[in-house]
């Protein structure tokens, strides 16, 4: 079983394409879906919940804290009762109906710690393909690029990189246990999931990109864009730019 883990707060309209598509489009099933309700309070948010809570595979979860990330996905990972967690963003849509077969397969490899998944613009341009260090900074390969079905085209071929974007994330449930989860003390709004990852190949497991695993990422369009932060909310832009030098000089990017 994997346990699908979406964080969210109000939105109902993302929220209910992004479970509509992986309810609709997914060819694997033996999945749950866990919500984690960061204190919503949008009526139409409520409504949805409402609608939806007597739905087969889905439980829901209220986390009623500051918005942290990783201590609201660490805290899903504690109800799960999958093999596997797969972490997922609430402004995403899935396109490929066999992306949970491909990403799970993928663990047949016992080797295997992580695997992401390719995400696009709704424009149809890449936004990521994996997490590569490059000169001491993090880019997502790719990035930008025109997706096409091109089968030589380098962002259709899955290959080993250095992290994936926990927007869409699988992993071994007994790995994210022993490994402590995400970093929630210096790590709570960005760069958890890379360096989660950079824990998992310190481990000797591999980090994955699944170019078959394909959705749509309307890109943090619940809590804004990191940019807007500094002007919208000074102080999360704030705490995300010191989370950046933390990873930085913790892996000595």
């Amino acid at each position: 079983m994997i346990s699908i883990i979406i964080p969210f707060r109000d939105n109902a309209a993302l929220l209910q394409k992004c479970v509509a598509s992986i309810l609709s489009v997914s060819t694997y099933r033996d999945f749950e879906l866990l919500f984690v309700d960061n204190e919503s309070r949008d009526e139409k948010t409520l409504e949805y919940l409402a609608r939806i809570e007597n739905t087969d595979n889905i439980r829901f979860l209220k986390y009623s804290q500051p918005f942290n990330f990783s201590a609201i996905n660490n805290f899903a990972a504690k109800h799960a009762v999958g093999e596997f967690l797969l972490f997922l963003n609430n402004d995403t849509e899935v396109i490929s109906g066999d992306w949970l077969d491909a990403m799970a397969e993928r663990f047949n490899d016992a080797e295997v710690g992580v695997v992401g998944a390719k995400l696009l613009y709704p424009n149809g341009t890449i936004q990521h393909a994996g997490v590569e260090v490059r000169n001491g900074d993090l880019v997502h390969s790719f990035g930008k690029q025109k997706d096409s079905d091109d089968p030589v085209a380098p962002f259709n071929n899955s290959r080993e990189c250095d992290a994936v974007t926990a927007a869409c994330m699988m992993t071994r449930k007994s790995l994210f246990e022993d490994l402590g989860g995400f970093d929630e003390e210096s790590l709570a709004i960005a760069y958890n999931d890379v360096d989660y990852c950079f824990r998992v190949r310190e481990k000797g497991y591999k980090v994955i990109y699944e170019p078959k695993a394909v959705l749509y990422h309307y890109e943090s369009a619940t809590r804004g864009k990191d940019i807007l932060k500094r002007f919208l909310h000074p102080n999360r832009y704030r705490q995300f730019l010191e989370e950046r030098e933390f990873l930085k000089k913790k892996w000595s990017l």
